[in-house]
């Protein structure tokens, strides 16, 4: 007797089987070359149920989708996944060791896109992917190429106490940081390190140039890396603004005096990618666990913690707060290229 996990495998199996033909570039599909392409497809996730585990090494710390995708790969595929969480540099460290030493114990980045592209161009630690089903339903903004598979972003935001700040008084424009009133009342993620506050400082010189760089450094803007402390700082009155807040903090504040601002310009941002080390011990698991992290059950946990989905996929149920800001404008994200010049001009105007 087949089992419903397995007659609801199926039917996913043959729904992003219809949808292969966009992800190779918007290339429809005659009935034989996607029937070919969903037998390809079983039998990747025949494959990866035969290897039965994948390891992801993640820079994002503390996110709970991550224990959705553990509970639901085992659930519906018999995977197990083993995930190790550190900043960015660590992984990227620890990737590039492993790789020099050969011993290929994970199977799947998820990085920072400045990073994922630096190991691109550096390190040479990736391999190509191969066809994902559900790429054809990414963004415009979020396109895949052969290596990386964006998977969520972060978008940030300002944080004011809504003691402190009254609403006539809020922030409407990131400009507005450098108002005199605020001089020596803006806690903030540092500029001069890759990070949140690394994002905003690439983001406001690529739009405004450095003048609006050097106003803001005689704000006398206090630095601190410690991001929820921040958080909690600025609700307990300390500071009345923090910069930049994810979007993600919002449902973990509810209920507390602070409030996130969406400047009229937008929200800068910066994607993560997923992406398939060489010699992966794991290749198919690994190619299954990208392709689930775009399907619609996981773009919807991500919007659910304040991330915002890469997927043109209809979502439901989430905190209306958090969707209504989800659909702000967004102002700009790094360019690897870029990113090193940018830091060191911080820690020049931050000294």
């Amino acid at each position: 007797m087949t089992s419903g996990n397995d007659q609801a495998e199926r039917r996913w199996i043959t729904r992003r089987a219809a949808l292969l033909g966009l992800a190779a570039g918007s290339v429809v599909f005659s009935a034989p070359e996607a029937a070919r392409a969903e037998d390809e497809w079983g039998k990747l996730v025949a494959a990866a149920r035969n290897e039965g585990h994948v390891v992801l090494y993640s820079a994002f710390v503390g996110l709970a989708a991550h224990q959705n995708l553990k509970k639901d790969l085992e659930a519906t595929y018999g995977i197990t996944v083993d995930i190790l969480e550190a900043r960015a540099s660590e992984v990227r460290e620890r990737i590039r060791i492993e790789q020099a030493a050969g011993r290929f114990a994970v199977d799947v980045s998820e990085n920072g896109r400045t990073t994922t592209t630096l190991q691109i161009e550096q390190d040479h630690v990736f391999d190509p992917h191969g066809m994902l089903p559900s790429a054809g339903r990414l963004k415009a903004e979020f396109r895949a190429d052969d290596i990386r598979v964006p998977v969520f972003a972060i978008v940030y935001g300002i944080l004011a106490n809504t003691r402190l700040v009254k609403p006539d008084d809020e922030p409407k424009s990131w400009l507005d940081l450098a108002d005199p009133r605020w001089k020596g009342k803006i806690l903030s993620d540092d500029f001069r390190a890759l990070g949140g506050g690394g994002v905003l400082f690439y983001v406001l010189e690529d739009h405004y140039g450095r003048d609006v760089l050097e106003k803001l450094a005689k704000q006398d803007l206090k630095f601190s890396r410690e991001i929820p402390a921040n958080e909690r700082r600025i609700a307990r009155g300390e500071y009345p603004l923090y910069v930049p807040v994810s979007l993600t903090s919002v449902p973990e504040l509810k209920g507390l005096p602070v409030k996130f601002l969406a400047p009229r310009e937008g929200l800068p941002f910066i994607g993560y990618d997923l992406a398939l080390l060489k010699n992966a011990p794991n290749p198919n698991a690994a190619r299954l666990l990208m392709e689930y992290c775009i399907g619609q059950k996981m773009q919807q946990a991500y919007a659910n913690l304040g991330l915002l989905p890469v997927t043109a996929d209809p979502l439901s149920g989430v905190d209306p707060a958090v969707a209504e800001l989800g659909k702000s404008k967004l102002l700009g994200t790094t360019d690897p290229a870029r990113m090193d010049q940018l830091l060191a001009l911080a820690r020049q105007i931050y000294p």
